[in-house]
């Protein structure tokens, strides 16, 4: 074996990254840690929007699933307030009020 052929071992004490490059690294990694919500058919869509309407009309409250950053997540609450232009709904609860965009919800369940 040759003294200097010792794998990474000769340089493993001498690794030094810039900030720099660390920060880009972090990035890529939380990027690569991000959520990609699946595609809906259109009848799951209609299911959805079924749903999130009545609630609406009937103030009757829903548990609706969106995707976040880094996954799924799940709220619930009555839709207050309906904007088709801008599509987003109003969700509110005795807590807290939330604007979701149609585009981040994956399903909406009637409790």
């Amino acid at each position: 074996m040759n003294p200097l052929d010792r794998g990474n071992k000769l340089w493993e004490g001498h690794r030094m990254i810039l900030p720099e490059h660390e920060h880009r690294l972090w990035q890529e990694r939380r990027r690569q840690e991000e959520y990609r919500p699946p595609e809906l058919d259109p009848d799951a869509l209609e299911a959805i929007g079924r749903k999130i309407e009545r609630s609406f009309l009937d103030r009757e409250p829903v548990r609706i699933t969106y995707a976040s950053k880094y996954g799924p997540r799940r709220t619930g609450g009555t839709v207050l307030k309906i904007n088709p232009l801008e599509r987003w709904i109003l969700l509110g609860n005795d807590e807290e009020r939330q604007l979701i965009p149609f585009s981040l919800i994956l399903d909406v369940e009637e409790v």
